[in-house]
């Protein structure tokens, strides 16, 4: 299940001075990853200028918020205005997953779904892109989300290959864990439907445990997680690949969630 946020990567583009691709922030980026993801989408897009890109807007370039995949997208968005390209939903979707090989390789395309579409989704990846199945999921109502950065980068290759090897050394193991995950799923989208917070939570803290069993949650990660709950999130998770990167929280209402941020910020995390 992915949702989402309101948060946005915002991109303005110029043809480039130098016959260069470059990438003009002021978050912190990699600029070779960048400047690659602009390369791969003008070349999805069969455009041949390079271009001066600026990056602003108010999602932070953490890892786990998927920042490459919103970004990827407000590229496509604004390479085909500079164009005069028309694109549906789904061409802007295609394009950006072209965009997000640059910065994970083989993306599973879900990141970008959710920063082209917004809103939340049931997401199941298949063997190719093309095969890929989507649904969206009805929020009854709004969710109050805190999101903390661990301050550590964790490539998410990596993790995927823990995992895997943790699937290929113990697949019993791993197949019960599966089997545990799925049947949250499936709570969860009905408590999603529902509008049932508490039982979200209660899955979210699910979910976590299962991560660190799987070992994608780090000690930075758990701290966060603890901090959360006991300044009043309702559930807490590792978001994204794990081994670092961010972990979300939820709140019964905006006030709690404002003291939930505040909390972990004292602890020296980023935190809003």
């Amino acid at each position: 299940i992915v949702a989402a946020i309101s948060n946005q990567a915002i991109v303005d583009v110029k043809k480039s001075q130098n016959g260069q691709n470059n990438i003009i922030t002021k978050f912190t980026v990699v600029p070779s990853l960048s400047t690659a993801g602009i390369g791969r989408v003008l070349d999805s897009l069969g455009i041949k200028e390079k271009y001066d890109v600026y990056l602003t807007g108010d999602l932070p370039t953490f890892g786990g918020l998927g920042s490459s995949a919103a970004f990827s997208v407000a590229l496509t968005r604004a390479f085909a205005k500079d164009k005069g390209i028309l694109l549906t939903n789904e061409d802007v979707n295609r394009h950006a997953y072209e965009g997000e090989k640059a910065f994970h390789g083989n993306p599973s395309g879900v990141d970008n779904l959710a920063a082209t579409y917004g809103g939340v989704f049931q997401f199941f990846r298949g063997k190719t892109y093309a095969e890929n199945k989507f649904d969206s999921i009805l929020l009854k109502s709004p969710l109050h989300i805190v999101i903390s950065f661990s301050g550590k980068y964790s490539g998410t290759p990596q993790m995927v290959a823990k995992v895997k090897d943790l699937k290929d050394k113990h697949p019993e193991k791993f197949q019960s864990l599966i089997d545990s995950y799925l049947q949250i799923f499936e709570k969860a989208r009905s408590a999603i439907n529902s509008g049932d917070v508490e039982k979200i939570g209660h899955l979210m803290n699910e979910n976590h445990s299962l991560l660190q069993t799987l070992g994608t949650s780090d000690p930075l990660n758990d701290q966060i997680v603890e901090i959360a709950r006991k300044n009043g999130a309702i559930g807490a998770k590792v978001t994204g690949g794990g081994g670092g990167g961010c972990c979300i929280a939820l709140a019964k209402n905006a006030s709690d969630a404002e003291k939930i941020a505040n909390a972990i910020s004292v602890s020296g995390f980023k935190s809003f």
